[in-house]
């Protein structure tokens, strides 16, 4: 048994479903299965079960899942003391405005977990500004759209995502689409986009003139207006909304790698050191 088997459980009992466990341990799920079917053959019993909508606990594995978050918490708290230092300077993360809310949040998360005690903030700024600061040292670590390392740059990707036609749910009906759907039709466009010049070659080869009828630099508000039916909107389908759906028009693959990007041995080698274990 080992620390890996157990926080792969409790990210699958969390997250409701295996898929949605992995990507919370930024793991393949192949990976965590494995694991967690290691550790329910050392344990002798079924920790969960798997139906149509995802993975419940057992009545076993609802007991072990309190005791597997309290060997977590105390294993951090040891990890915490055992450094033998103070806090110091908070770590200064950048964080593309871009990526969905849900994923940033997981992944200062499992950034916070590695030393809980360490403070950090956060600032949000544009994918250039990003790479600036980071450079300039302004930044620690960026959460960002990955592309090719600078020189004396790590990364680590942690997930992808594609550019998708954000549409009503309630008014638009299921199957392939092709940009030239958005000929004449409303388009709701994220101004802060880093992939809207690309989005708009895409249109110009296709002759495709759709209708601007609102311009924002809020994802939220973008979601908002298209799950009201006011417009179609290019934006990731790592957003989510009830009311929306995401489509992937035939011959578009915008696609983003994103995840960490640091200053080989930044934050005094904490850096390298921490995301290597992530």
């Amino acid at each position: 048994m080992d620390f890996k088997q157990i926080r792969y459980f409790v990210a699958v009992a969390e997250a409701g479903s295996f898929s949605a466990g992995a990507r919370r341990a930024f793991v393949t799920q192949p990976t965590l299965s494995a694991a967690i079917a290691s550790l329910e053959a050392e344990l002798g019993f079924a920790l969960l079960e798997r139906h149509a909508r995802g993975a419940r606990l057992t009545p076993r594995g609802e007991e072990v899942l309190e005791t597997s978050r309290s060997i977590l918490r105390q294993a951090e708290r040891l990890k915490a003391a055992s450094s033998g230092r103070l806090p110091g300077r908070p770590l200064r993360l950048g964080i593309l405005p871009t990526i969905a809310p849900a994923f940033v949040a997981q992944c200062l998360e499992r950034l916070r977990a590695i030393e809980p005690g360490r403070p950090w903030r956060t600032e949000d700024a544009p994918l250039a500004k990003l790479q600036q600061r980071l450079a300039n040292g302004r930044y620690d670590v960026v959460l960002t759209a990955l592309g090719s390392a600078a020189r004396g740059h790590r990364q680590l990707e942690l997930a992808a995502d594609r550019q998708a036609l954000a549409v009503s749910a309630r008014s638009f009906p299921r199957g392939p689409v092709s940009p030239e759907i958005l000929a004449g039709q409303p388009l709701i466009v994220r101004v802060h986009c880093e992939q809207l010049q690309s989005a708009s070659r895409i249109l110009d080869a296709w002759k495709v003139r759709p209708k601007v009828v609102a311009q924002t630099d809020s994802d939220a508000r973008a979601l908002a207006m298209v799950a009201a039916g006011l417009g179609f909107c290019l934006m990731p389908d790592s957003f989510e909304h009830p009311e929306v759906r995401m489509l992937h028009p035939e011959g578009v693959d915008l696609t983003r790698r994103l995840g960490f990007e640091w200053v080989r041995g930044g934050a005094d080698g904490w850096l390298d050191r921490a995301l290597d274990g992530l």
